[in-house]
């Protein structure tokens, strides 16, 4: 059945069918994405990886950027859900060393960046900062705090992830202290002002004995649960951890990507989720030849996971082609599930929705980009939800007609939960089609209007760009008028 059309607010219209394609009665009107980083017009300096986190219509946004001569993390954020920013940015990391790869998770007020940070050491090995505020991310303490404990900078601490829940925040990353690389998580229960004398360690083989690399995590009152990639078996594996006692400490680890042999083949990019006691991870997958979307669920936080196999969630031919790049988001014990899929020649984007109170999924996979099947490439989804609205985004290169590389941002959105989409994707991005770059997007809901935020090539280096708009809209390209003369 094809998905119920629903009619955009407006349409896009390229630059050569601006006369036929006015939206009515005049001129259409040009829309207007907002640039959230203050470099200053004609700045040189590089935006990239930002990293977002929404709560109670504030959005917080952090990226990683040079405009002081080496890479910086910088803040900033929005009360009207991506419209309007403070006049701003704030400058995280006090030194003049590199600092790179942020992350960013709030609360109510809350709002907690982690980074890699070269600071201490002659070695240029990172560790983990972080920098708290508690005014909604008006402000931060001064200090920022170190979450490795590595003071001298003997290891490499890397690819930080936070969550946070209530005034409890966790952070997990991958450290090379005693060894080969280890799954490590710092905790604070009181909004950040105090941490863990020591990082507990997530993954329960031999210290040091094999690669624990990339965690995800997720918290909520139930617990704390950990993923990751292993390789204490010779290939990666999916392993996942959990703790009921604030991240204190973990229980034995549990491998995840059963359905084959461990360390047979390679499993990937683990992402995980929770909603109350119910945990889900997704990965890639190359257990069947060529690559498929995997899952597995825990209805107890972690306690125990689905058993047999794991869950596959594209329905294709088993490795018949490459389905990459999982993200998912819950809500109400149902697990919505985004990735990109070659199965017609170029990557679609397709969604599945898995039900957690039937073990199974509600309904056949969707197809969410409207060119023709494989005609393109879509690629690197990310998903939100609010209540029955679901937003999904993606990087799509339908417009790169000299294909240079350039992309423009798309989205599909549903009304009732994912029963039925929009009939036609729709464009983000309001500056010329194809003419750019837009990457690292994030999708979020604030009410009935979606918001996404990405690194943007439009004025030659990146920078942050953040659009929010009525689900339903897309934007309109106007070209500038020619001088008569």
């Amino acid at each position: 059945m094809m998905p119920l059309r629903l009619t955009p607010l407006t349409l896009l219209c390229l630059p050569l069918l601006l006369a036929a394609c006015s939206g009515g009665s005049g001129d259409a009107a040009p829309t207007e994405d907002t640039r959230v980083d203050h470099a200053g017009e004609g700045d040189t300096s590089e935006a990239t990886a930002p990293r977002t986190c929404l709560t109670d219509g504030v959005l917080n946004v952090v990226w990683e950027e040079d405009r002081t001569g080496v890479p910086g993390i910088w803040f900033n954020s929005s009360k009207d859900g991506g419209k309007s920013w403070l006049p701003a940015d704030i400058h995280m990391n006090h030194s003049d060393a590199a600092a790179t790869a942020p992350d960013v998770a709030c609360a109510g007020q809350d709002v907690y960046v982690v980074w890699e940070d070269e600071r201490d050491g002659e070695l240029k090995n990172h560790n983990i900062y972080a920098a708290v505020s508690g005014d909604g991310g008006e402000s931060f303490s001064g200090d920022e705090v170190l979450l490795d404990g590595d003071v001298d900078g003997a290891a490499m601490s890397l690819g930080p992830r936070a969550v946070a829940v209530g005034g409890d925040v966790y952070v997990a990353w991958f450290d090379n202290s005693d060894g080969a690389y280890d799954i490590r998580v710092q905790a604070s229960h009181d909004h950040g002002a105090t941490w863990l004398t020591d990082p507990s360690r997530a993954d329960s083989d031999e210290r040091g004995s094999a690669y624990s690399a990339w965690p995800s995590i997720g918290a909520t009152a139930d617990g704390v649960v950990v993923a990751w990639e292993d390789s204490r078996n010779g290939a990666n594996d999916i392993y996942a951890s959990s703790s009921d006692d604030g991240g204190s400490s973990f229980r034995a680890d549990v491998r995840l990507d059963a359905g084959d042999a461990a360390g047979a083949t390679n499993s990937f990019e683990p992402r995980l989720v929770m909603d109350g006691a119910m945990a889900a991870v997704a990965w890639y997958d190359e257990r069947n030849g060529a690559r498929d979307v995997l899952m597995n669920v825990s209805t107890d936080a972690g306690g125990s996971w689905t058993s047999g196999d794991a869950i596959r969630a594209d329905s294709d031919n088993a490795g018949d082609a490459d389905s990459l790049h999982p993200e998912l988001t819950t809500q109400d014990g149902k697990v919505f599930l985004v990735w990109q899929d070659n199965r017609s020649g170029g990557y679609d984007i397709f969604e599945r929705v898995y039900d957690t109170a039937t073990a199974a999924f509600a309904s056949a996979e969707v197809r969410l980009d409207t060119d023709a099947d494989g005609e393109s490439q879509s690629y690197y989804p990310q998903i939100a939800v609010d209540g029955q609205n679901i937003f999904v985004d993606w990087q799509d290169y339908r417009e790169d007609k000299d294909a240079v590389g350039f992309n423009d941002l798309r989205y599909n959105y549903s009304g009732n939960g994912g029963k039925n989409w929009n009939g036609d994707d729709l464009r983000i991005n309001s500056d010329e089609p194809g003419s750019s770059y837009a990457v690292s997007a994030s999708a979020g809901i604030v009410g009935g209007s979606f918001v996404s935020v990405w690194s943007d090539g439009r004025k030659g280096t990146g920078d942050i760009y953040a659009a929010k708009r009525t689900l339903g809209d897309e934007s309109v390209y106007v070209a500038p008028k020619k001088d008569p003369k």
